[in-house]
């Protein structure tokens, strides 16, 4: 037996190479121009694939977050060129009209939340010797020293395991380019997908943002300021499955209306990332006026939070919304503090969501920088919560301590009339 399995072994290893030769003689010679012949090839891609990852580990709900990611995707790509989104086995798979736009299609789909990665793939016949072309003139196409194959059966009736592929087309792009393999950090991942009637090879591809479809997590309302950190908390949140809602407290006509002009410039943008948005603005003097009157200063701005508490969660019902959610980090600033945010949580019925209270200020500047957020929110404007505040404002402010000047106040009434004069702004992509 161990003689009969020997001689297979040998016969197997054999008939390989005689193919990995054949495929050889008739190949062309490495192209001297290869970003050029990689230009041109991209030109005549029709198929982009879409690859996912935490979607896969969700079970018998996986269906439902895949609807949800290709329903984005087709949101996203509305007007570039994208003629057909679906499904497969754990893929998503677009077709390209032949005048698409392929910059514009990887800057879209770099921005959907639940996709991992992507890119550009070459459809060939589903046997080995259309599938090793193509590999190779992949490989052609560029420079590098180390390579690996990841070859990927989706469908388990192709004649040769994952396994024999890897193994013979990384033979044969070896020979061919002298390049060795490296499984962790090769400089070219040449991608096999076989399908069920044709299979799809493509080299290395483009990040997605992961996480999540926006869709799959409910809904939540944002308290925006027009700073560096909620945006970053805002899109964290999108990032996790969330649709965002925009809340926005400004002080106009106590200061000038560049808060509400920042708000919009940076709903706008997070709209990229979740297709439709809408932001309220939130016309908070009047509530200032009498927290002014009423409280005092070292007291105010924890008064001020737990105002706008009430508001954005009368807001949150309204919106069918099930969480709030704020840009703060612990002790960043005077309202900041532990004991200052379980005095804020007090006022909420609902979940208060920070997705950004461990990060320092540079995590969140680096990240602000990333979602294209960081130059709009640096633009100079008065926040609201710096009118009328001390220089030393409290850092332990105990619910004892503000409640009996909150008795003072008809806060109901201010709340109801807050919601009441909001204003509504609605950002749409438009729908495929």
């Amino acid at each position: 037996m161990a003689g009969l399995r020997a001689c297979t072994l040998y016969s197997y290893h054999l008939q390989a190479f005689y193919w990995a030769g054949k495929r050889m003689a008739n190949l062309p010679a490495r192209s001297t121009d290869i970003m050029e012949r990689w230009r041109i090839r991209l030109k005549t891609y029709r198929d982009v694939l879409v690859r996912f990852h935490e979607i896969g580990l969700k079970g018998k709900n996986r269906p439902m977050f895949i609807r949800q990611l290709v329903d984005n995707i087709r949101r996203a790509t509305v007007g570039t060129g994208v003629s057909k989104v679906w499904s497969g086995r754990m893929i998503v798979r677009l077709s390209l009209d032949e005048n698409a736009d392929w910059e514009l299609v990887r800057e879209r789909l770099s921005r959907v939340f639940g996709a991992v990665k992507f890119a550009p793939a070459q459809q060939v016949p589903l046997n080995y010797n259309a599938i090793a072309e193509a590999v190779v003139e992949l490989a052609d196409e560029r420079t590098f020293e180390t390579f690996r194959i990841t070859a990927n059966r989706a469908d388990k009736r192709f004649e040769m395991t994952t396994r024999d592929l890897n193994v013979q087309l990384g033979d044969l792009v070896r020979e061919r380019t002298n390049a060795r393999v490296d499984l962790k950090h090769a400089d070219l991942d040449l991608h096999v997908e076989t399908m069920a009637d044709e299979a799809f090879v493509y080299a290395n591809g483009f990040a997605g943002s992961g996480g999540l479809p926006v869709g799959t997590a409910g809904r939540v309302v944002v308290l925006m300021s027009g700073g560096i950190d909620s945006p970053v908390a805002t899109w964290r949140m999108m990032k996790r499955g969330c649709r965002a809602t925009l809340v926005h407290f400004h002080s106009f006509p106590l200061v000038e209306g560049r808060s509400r002009e920042k708000a919009r410039e940076l709903a706008e943008i997070l709209n990229t990332y979740q297709y439709d948005t809408r932001l309220l603005l939130v016309p908070f003097a009047e509530v200032q006026k009498r927290i002014i009157l009423t409280v005092p200063g070292p007291l105010r701005v924890v008064a001020y939070r737990r105002f706008m508490v009430r508001i954005a969660e009368a807001i949150a019902y309204k919106e069918g919304a099930r969480a709030l959610v704020t840009g703060e980090s612990l002790g960043q600033v005077g309202s900041q503090p532990l004991p200052n945010m379980a005095t804020v949580n007090e006022v909420a019925h609902m979940p208060i969501l920070r997705p950004l209270v461990g990060f320092d200020k540079q995590e969140i500047i680096e990240q602000a920088e990333k979602i294209n957020t960081f130059e709009t929110s640096i633009l100079p404007d008065e926040d609201c919560c710096t009118l009328f505040v001390p220089k030393s404002p409290s850092t332990s402010v105990r619910s004892e301590e503000i409640i009996p000047y909150e008795d003072e106040m008809d806060i109901g009434e201010m709340v109801k009339e807050a919601v009441k004069a909001t204003e509504l702004f609605e950002y749409h992509m438009p729908i495929a």
